[in-house]
């Protein structure tokens, strides 16, 4: 019988598996991605795919019924190339076939993770920064946005301690859509940062 260790082991194998078959299945021959890492109901990403409809796009979060959500968005709209996943966002990077690479990454409003025993979750981290460069030519931007002033200054930091990734200030930021989050935000602060 197996342990519940073994069993947990099979269950990510399975979930990894499931989760690569369904990014080749999405895209089978060489493709380059706009990137929304989560994306929440998709209100962004599908309104920034319809009003780019040369790009292709795709969307990723954790929860099933958000993404659910954002493919019923997806399939109303009139235009634009918004597909959805749910996923996490370190297995996605992994996962995807080497043929798929990145034009631009967009993290809108994440967990912030407020007490610091959690900050490990935090996604924007350098462990992410590095991950997300094996998916990067030089010159893609990853464009992050937080209401939460501390992980906006964590962010800051990180990005002054690895060497693959500059911050850009003169860069505008190319979409402006609201989000949820971005409605119910008193202020909030962005940044935008260049692969070398």
């Amino acid at each position: 019988m197996n342990s519940g260790y073994e069993q947990h082991l099979d269950w990510v194998k399975q979930r990894r598996e499931k989760l690569k078959g369904e990014l080749t299945a999405m895209f089978p021959e060489p493709t380059n991605l706009s990137l929304e890492i989560g994306c929440g109901h998709g209100h962004w990403l599908v309104a920034f795919a319809e009003n780019h409809p040369e790009k292709k796009c795709l969307g990723v979060d954790l929860i099933g019924d958000r993404v659910e959500r954002a493919e019923k968005k997806a399939r109303r709209a009139e235009q634009g190339d918004a597909r959805f996943l749910r996923g996490e966002a370190f297995e996605v990077l992994d996962l995807m076939p080497e043929h798929v690479r990145l034009d631009e990454v967009f993290i809108l409003f994440p967990d912030p993770w407020p007490k610091k025993r959690h900050w490990k979750n935090r996604l924007f981290s350098k462990a992410f920064l590095v991950e997300l460069a094996k998916r990067c030519e030089s010159g893609v931007r990853c464009h992050f946005r937080t209401d939460h002033d501390p992980y906006f200054e964590w962010a800051e930091e990180v990005i002054e301690e690895q060497d693959i990734w500059v911050r850009d200030r003169e860069i505008s930021w190319p979409f402006e859509q609201q989000t949820v989050f971005q409605n119910r935000a008193d202020s909030y602060q962005s940044l935008i940062v260049v692969k070398k």
